[in-house]
């Protein structure tokens, strides 16, 4: 499945209600989508933005990347070491961090299974959202 394409094809559908654990679970092994091989992801698509709630295995590391959207993540177990045009930040649970549109940027996992839930924003479409290394 091409997660772009997916996220397209859902604009437009959310109800205003959702009950999260009824997302469909997916098990991320595309580059494309996350470079954290064997991450858990849950996403959820409203009209220009998508929610995602991503389980991140102990010390995994993603690969420098940017995209043209948005990102905002909330921590909410474990940490991560976000590396930002060269600029290094830890978060941890309770963290808030902010990547903006088209900034190169690397996600690598600290010693602990860490659960993020990331907000990304798109205006015109879901390809504003792929990974480019």
């Amino acid at each position: 499945m091409d997660y772009y394409a997916w996220v397209d094809g859902q604009r437009g559908t959310a109800p205003p209600v959702t009950e999260w654990d009824k997302l469909p679970p997916e098990r991320v092994s595309d580059p494309n989508v996350s470079s954290h091989t064997g991450s858990v992801r849950r996403s959820f698509v409203g009209n220009n933005v998508v929610l995602a709630r991503i389980v991140l295995r102990a010390g995994s590391a993603g690969q420098p990347h940017r995209h043209a959207s948005e990102q905002v993540a909330l921590v909410l177990r474990g940490g991560v070491r976000l590396t930002i045009d060269g600029e290094v930040h830890v978060a941890r649970a309770g963290s808030v961090f902010y990547i903006p549109p088209g900034k190169l940027h690397l996600i690598e996992v600290l010693d602990e299974e860490t659960e993020v839930l990331d907000i990304y924003s798109f205006r015109d479409s879901a390809e504003e959202l792929r990974k480019s290394y």
